[in-house]
């Protein structure tokens, strides 16, 4: 997997406050504010991609899903930064849990999926490899704080740190370095007098790590965050520089790198 190396943005991952004491293991899904269980399907690009041949393919997708019973409530794409032999980009379904994840999948399966690939692949193929395996990766995702503001432009830029716990920093150490963050961004937004559309994410794999073929290693959870525009994350980096505290105490084990993507939103909650 290809990366980025933004320093500055990094710190938002391991934004942490001074803790003693032992580590202690907190529930970060039990704690969230809201939940979601989120798949990444890694797709590559057939001979017949197209910006006009992709655009009607997401359109008969949602017409297919909005007759099923059990449809997946949000979707979006990913398209990395920099190239990867891994993929071409990510199809990302936005789940409310596992449970739904799982009756929407055997509908899809059950129903129109045979018939779709047949149609499809030659645009985009997701979710399989050459040799068979299963390229779908799944999440249990909390989130912390939602976005203060609506997206006028729908799409932005994502990223992703990943990050292991150790010996002196925990799932408790985390919900600790959350609130602190949270309470930066309060400041930051009442300094600023208005709302973002900036919101983070606590990714927690329901799989094990790491996945063949990428640099990330082994972790606990990925940091997501998402910013409605690159200039909205630069100047984020920027006040985060020079208002921030320097981070002091435990620190969780993170990559050196932070993951950037462009997103597209393929699918919106219905209702």
């Amino acid at each position: 997997m290809h990366r980025n190396n933004f320093s500055i943005i990094f710190l938002l991952s391991i934004f942490v406050v001074s803790c003693s004491g032992s580590v202690e293991k907190e529930s970060i899904y039990e704690n969230a504010d809201n939940t979601a269980y989120v798949e990444y399907l890694w797709c590559k690009n057939g001979p017949d991609m197209s910006q006009e041949a992709f655009t009607s393919m997401i359109s008969e997708w949602n017409e297919i899903l909005d007759g099923l019973e059990t449809a997946v409530p949000m979707s979006v794409g990913l398209v990395p930064r920099t190239e990867t032999d891994l993929y071409d980009g990510m199809w990302v379904l936005v789940w409310e849990s596992k449970a739904q994840s799982e009756k929407g999948w055997d509908e899809w399966l059950a129903g129109p999926a045979e018939a779709w690939t047949e149609k499809t692949s030659s645009i985009l193929s997701c979710g399989a490899s050459d040799n068979g395996e299963e390229l779908n990766y799944a999440f249990n995702v909390s989130s912390f704080r939602a976005a203060g503001a609506q997206d006028s432009e729908p799409g932005g830029v994502a990223g992703f740190a990943f990050c292991s716990y150790n010996e002196s920093f925990g799932s408790n150490e985390l919900l600790a370095s959350l609130d602190a963050y949270n309470g930066w961004l309060d400041a930051a937004q009442e300094a600023a007098g208005t709302a973002s559309p900036y919101f983070y994410t606590i990714h927690e794999p329901d799989f094990e790590t790491p996945i063949p073929g990428t640099s990330t290693g082994s972790y606990d959870y990925a940091f997501h965050h998402f910013w409605e525009s690159e200039d909205s994350r630069q100047l984020g980096a920027a006040l985060f520089a020079d208002t921030a505290p320097v981070p002091e105490g435990p620190q969780p084990d993170c990559g050196d790198d932070m993951f950037l993507f462009d997103t597209y939103p393929f699918r919106s909650p219905q209702g």
